[in-house]
Parts: C-alpha cells; sequence; structure tokens
C-alpha cells in the first residue's frame, strides 16, 4: 500500500512522486519549469511537496505518454481533458498495441466475455486464467480463438488500463499469461514439409518496437496458413534484420507497428529495410501506427488486419506457383 493510499491528504515529496507515477525527478523539474505543471508546493526546508490531486494527473499524464502523446500535448491539459483523453486514446501497453492488429473482430471489448476475463485477471491467479484460455483454444479453433477472444480481450484489457481499473503489474500478467497460450497453441499446429511450407516468413520489430504479441496473433494466422514462421522477437537492429532474412531464406519478412514509433521513424525504417533486402524478398507490415496510411515505398505490403493475412499468402502462392510446384505450395488443409 503506498503513502497516496495511506493518507490522500498527504502532500508527497519529489521521491515519492517519482514511485508513485515513474516519472523521474529531473523530468517533474524541467515541466514544472517549461510547462507550469506540476506547481508543488514547499515545506519548511524548501522542498517540494506535490498534493494528491497532482499526483493523480500526473498519473493520466504518464499513461498518456505510454500510448505515444508528447508532453507538449498533455502535460498543460487540465484533469478533465486528460481523463477524456485517457479513455479515448490508442492505447500501447503490450495487450492494446495488438489490437489494432485484430481489426473485424466478433466480441466488442466491452462484451460479457471480456469482461469475464478481465474479472478473473483481476484475481490474480495465473494458473487459472491459463487454463480457461488453453479450454476457449481447444473450443474454438486457433483461428476464432486469435479473432474472437484475443483480439477484443487486448482491446477491453488495454482500456482498462487507461481508465485506471486495471493496475500495471495485472496488465503484465496478462500479457505474459496470453503470450505462453498463443505460443503453445501455434506449437501445437502441425507442421508441413519445408518443401511445402511455402511463403517461408521472418517475424521482428525494429528497435525502439518492444512489442510483440501482434506478431505472435499474425504468427498464428500465417500458421494456420500452411505458413512456416521464425520468429526473432523484440527490437532487432535493423543490420541484423537483412542479415537474418538471408540466413533464414526467407520468402517474407513481416514486421509490426505500434504507435509507439513516431511515423518518420516508421517511415524511415521501412524504407532502410527496403533498401536491404533482396529483391524478391517481400516486407509485409501490419499494426495501428499511422505512417501505415501515408505512400509506403515500392514493393511493402500493409495488412491492417489478421484478416488481410490469408489473401497475402493466397496472392504470394499464385505469383510463384509453377506446374511443378502446385500441390506444394497449397496449405496442408487444402489437399487432399
Amino acid at each position: 500500500m503506498n503513502d497516496l493510499t495511506l493518507n490522500p491528504a498527504k502532500p508527497l515529496g519529489i521521491a515519492a512522486v517519482e514511485r508513485e507515477t515513474g516519472i523521474g525527478k529531473d523530468t517533474l523539474r524541467v515541466w514544472e519549469r517549461r510547462y507550469g505543471f506540476p506547481q508543488p508546493e514547499r515545506d519548511a526546508a524548501g522542498d517540494r511537496l506535490y498534493p494528491a490531486e497532482q499526483v493523480e494527473r500526473l498519473r493520466l499524464i504518464k499513461r498518456l505518454l505510454d500510448a505515444g502523446h508528447r508532453p507538449a500535448q498533455v502535460v498543460s491539459l487540465p484533469f478533465e481533458r486528460l481523463d477524456v483523453l485517457t479513455r479515448g486514446a490508442g492505447l500501447l501497453t503490450e495487450a492494446s498495441s495488438a489490437a489494432a492488429t485484430g481489426a473485424l473482430t466478433a466480441e466488442p471489448a466491452d462484451s460479457p466475455l471480456v469482461s469475464a476475463y478481465i474479472a478473473l485477471i483481476k484475481q490474480h491467479d495465473a494458473e487459472r486464467l491459463r487454463r480457461a484460455l488453453q479450454q476457449d483454444v481447444m473450443r474454438m479453433g486457433l483461428d476464432r480463438f486469435v479473432t474472437d477472444i484475443v483480439a477484443p480481450l487486448n482491446t477491453g484489457v488495454g482500456q482498462a488500463w487507461m481508465r485506471g481499473t486495471l493496475e500495471v503489474f495485472e496488465e503484465h500478467l496478462y500479457s505474459e499469461v496470453i503470450q505462453r497460450a498463443m505460443r503453445t497453441a501455434i506449437s501445437a499446429i502441425p507442421l508441413a514439409d519445408a518443401a511445402q511450407s511455402r511463403p517461408r516468413v521472418l517475424m521482428t520489430t525494429v528497435p525502439q518496437e518492444p512489442h510483440v504479441l501482434g506478431l505472435l496473433m499474425a504468427e498464428a494466422m500465417l500458421a494456420l496458413e500452411g505458413c512456416r514462421c521464425v520468429q526473432l522477437g523484440a527490437q532487432l537492429p535493423l543490420s541484423d534484420i537483412a542479415r537474418a532474412v538471408r540466413a533464414h531464406a526467407a520468402d517474407v519478412l513481416v514486421l509490426s507497428f505500434s504507435s509507439l514509433l513516431q511515423p518518420a521513424q516508421v517511415l524511415d525504417a521501412v524504407a532502410d529495410l527496403r533498401s536491404r533486402l533482396p529483391q524478391q524478398v517481400e516486407l509485409w507490415v501490419g499494426g495501428s501506427n499511422p505512417a501505415l496510411r501515408k505512400r509506403l515505398p515500392e514493393g511493402v505490403r500493409v495488412t491492417a488486419s489478421l484478416s488481410d493475412l490469408a489473401p497475402a499468402v493466397h496472392d504470394w502462392r499464385e505469383r510463384h506457383r509453377s506446374p511443378s510446384t502446385t500441390d506444394l505450395l497449397l496449405p496442408p488443409q487444402s489437399r487432399d
């Protein structure tokens, strides 16, 4: 239990505010000078003291910064405006960064199913949460589990985190459990012979993009199409990505971009990678970053949602079809 919970009326020192909000002491001082907020009181020794209402406002600011806003956009806003933004902003927890990847879901983010899962998360029983997810995978199949459970649940968890009804550690618990559940389900998909599992897909994120849950959702859908996927995790340097594509003889490189990165960073990374890749290797990009709605370099395909992946695989196979490989390029479930 923290100091603010013990005594809501008691102002906090700057070190305590740093612990409560995750905003560094130096940053708090800079904001005070640059934006006129926070406006701490002073004790008899001249040390800063922050009233409880300012600490709460700083919490909202931190959530919005984590969601991709810049300090100049939000630090000077009143509490009411910050509250509105946190309820409707694009979300950048690990769970919610993947939500845009799962567009066209069957369940809304405020459905009874999502609410039931969030209630389960708040019980802090990781094993019970894991079993519930595993049962839904077995009951629904992986494709429907991703679109009907994971995608709306990501959105619901992100919204709850932004509203402050879900703690950071609870969102982290969900992210860890759902990633394990996804990896277990993906590993259970039978692998076709290497010659029958093209395109070979390499999946990762660029530096400063830490979120991988969206990639796992995409991997599930690609694996169900018969693709052989190699996951390299998050934040791989661009030069290493290009080397990995060659080392794994990948046909397609898949990258995910949340709105954590500035659009210019995304465009620069995509253009840089496209120039490094062999011409025959395709680059598919997806996620919530607004840069993906801009004009991208030649040879870059945007998969705006999970439902775009199957057509992308089909198109690739059509373009690489030949009389001798017609049967080899079909996914396993499509052959007699």
